[in-house]
């Protein structure tokens, strides 16, 4: 069982996508809003990502909503930036406070082979200061950046309904 489970996870390349904000250092934790098969993340973004994703003012505090249509598996938990070397998938390029999608993923072979019909599932991992975000869905959108997480998070919430 152990050579099964180390050969499916060297099929696992990670990539990071710039598509996506990148996490903020040292600010405040992500939050998650989900309903049976969406999955939205908000969480603040990186200040080298302002100019791209902005303009902002001088005192807002910028977030990012992502949307994850069709997820059948979610998780927000350890390990955080500190401790990455421990996750799974470290050794493939897993990076911290980064946006990542596990091409040829063993988890989301994994669960396509327990949970069918399913759509097309991708694997997508963001690491930030405490924690990891997962996620095994359909596709990824960016809903929006936004100046506040306030706003951030009535948006997450309307998107459950």
């Amino acid at each position: 069982m152990t050579s099964t489970l180390a050969s499916s996870q060297q099929e696992d390349q990670v990539v990071l996508l710039d598509s996506v904000p990148q996490p903020a250092a040292n600010a405040a934790e992500p939050f998650i809003v989900a309903s049976a098969r969406r999955v939205i993340l908000a969480y603040p973004i990186a200040e080298a990502d302002f100019e791209r994703f902005g303009p902002f003012d001088p005192d807002d505090d910028p977030y990012c909503t992502v949307l994850f249509p069709d997820a059948v598996f979610h998780r927000l938990g350890p390990p955080g930036d500190v401790d990455l070397e421990i996750h799974p998938l470290a050794s493939q390029g897993l990076t911290g406070l980064s946006v990542h999608e596990v091409m040829n993923s063993s988890l989301a072979a994994e669960i396509s082979a327990v949970e069918s019909p399913i759509p097309a599932q991708r694997h997508f991992v963001i690491t930030f200061n405490e924690s990891t975000f997962e996620c095994v869905a359909s596709d990824y959108t960016v809903v929006g950046v936004y100046g506040a997480g306030e706003i951030a998070s009535r948006e997450a919430f309307s998107l459950v309904r």
